[in-house]
């Protein structure tokens, strides 16, 4: 049964989805950025790197699994202290100097 398992998926390469149009139009909802072309399909945020499972700022203090953990509050306090939802990821965020092209809209919480 193991063998006929790895022979279906032995050549397969995963398939990353990728919108048709990556025209950033939605807010990220870690760094405030419109920097994603759409929200909860698990986009990753180039500013901050916040992987968007759907949550909103309604759902501050829950858990986001593709953020290992990491609540909202606390991916948006790590982006205002280091510019990264989480310390690790700060090697992967555009410069500060880059952010510019994006429009940002903060919110007070």
């Amino acid at each position: 049964m193991f063998e006929k398992v790895v022979s279906i998926f032995k050549n397969k390469k995963p398939e990353w989805y990728e919108p048709d149009d990556l025209t950033p139009r939605e807010q990220c909802p870690c760094c405030d950025y419109i920097s994603l072309p759409e929200r909860g399909n698990y986009l990753i945020c180039p500013i901050c790197f916040w992987e968007d499972d759907g949550h909103d700022v309604d759902e501050l203090d829950e858990g986001s699994g593709p953020n290992h953990g990491v609540t909202l509050r606390e991916g948006r306090h790590n982006f205002k202290e280091f510019g990264a939802c989480e310390l690790a990821m700060k090697k992967h965020v555009l410069p500060e100097s880059e952010r510019k092209n994006y429009e940002f809209k903060p919110r007070n919480l």
